[in-house]
């Protein structure tokens, strides 16, 4: 861990109420650029956070930051409820293991199911830092958004034909980041940002599978933290699979393990 740099601790509400809150900033800024194309998608603030759908089965669709201010009434989550409800939507919930535990009390009752585990890596930028740069990658021009969310899409659908509504669907949410992408001759790699209160969330590492191995996304997390602390960022946050190859590539570049994330869903609503 390079000298200077704070260590973080994954008890700190307000460490994990400010990356939290970030993610909500993204999640709307998310939807509204996709609004263009999926004119339903829609956002509500509830219980601290904000509910958002962008299609059935959209990442995007879910409840997020909730319960990180305190006691939540029964009655704000069963608006949260309806609101997935009347757009046909399971009710879907990041949370955060940090909110309030009346959070977990309404969820027992409603017999939510356990979707999955993200864990939430976070880390600081000082000022005095210095990133390696590796000369293939470069932040795209809006002329080469479509070409990057067909590598992100080739990349997370290894063994799958790329669809273009999926294609079509990352290029339009994209929008609300920051997006690089790594050639190697043509495109094997990219990756996004989005900066929030000075937080900057990293996410949709992608390599091609005939380019793994070579270090590629070591090498767009450095260049995104050294795009974040050029925008004044003092804190970086990133969401991975626990065990993953994307969890040990973050440990090197300095992030450590803060919390857990549950995503969890009640299609009974």
């Amino acid at each position: 861990m390079g000298k200077g740099r704070h260590v973080l601790s994954g008890a700190d509400l307000r460490l994990a109420r400010r990356i939290e809150m970030a993610e909500v900033a993204h999640a709307i800024a998310s939807a509204e650029a996709l609004k263009p194309i999926r004119h339903d998608t829609m956002a509500m603030p509830i219980a601290g956070g904000f509910a958002v759908f962008a299609g059935v089965q959209s990442a995007l669709t879910h409840a997020v930051g909730i319960g990180l201010d305190g006691t939540v009434p029964e009655a704000d989550l069963e608006q949260m409820e309806e609101f997935f409800r009347l757009q046909g939507s399971p009710c879907v919930i990041d949370l955060c293991p940090l909110a309030d535990i009346s959070i977990l009390a309404f969820l027992q009752r409603h017999r939510y199911r356990l979707a999955d585990f993200n864990n939430v890596m976070a880390r600081s930028i000082t000022p005095n830092e210095s990133f390696a740069a590796r000369e293939a990658i470069g932040e795209i021009h809006e002329s080469e958004r479509n070409e990057w969310a067909r590598v992100i899409c080739s990349g997370f659908s290894a063994q799958m034909p790329v669809e273009e509504e999926a294609v079509a669907l990352i290029a339009a949410t994209s929008k609300a980041s920051r997006c690089w992408l790594a050639v190697e001759n043509t495109p094997v790699a990219g990756a996004a940002m989005g900066e929030h209160h000075g937080v900057a969330l990293l996410y949709g590492d992608a390599t091609i599978p005939q380019a793994r191995g070579r270090g590629w996304q070591s090498a767009l997390i450095a260049a995104r933290l050294a795009a974040a602390q050029k925008l004044g960022c003092d804190l970086a946050a990133a969401s991975v699979l626990p065990g993953s190859n994307s969890h040990r590539n973050y440990e090197r570049a300095g992030f450590q393990l803060l919390y857990m994330r549950v995503n969890l869903t009640n299609e009974g609503t």
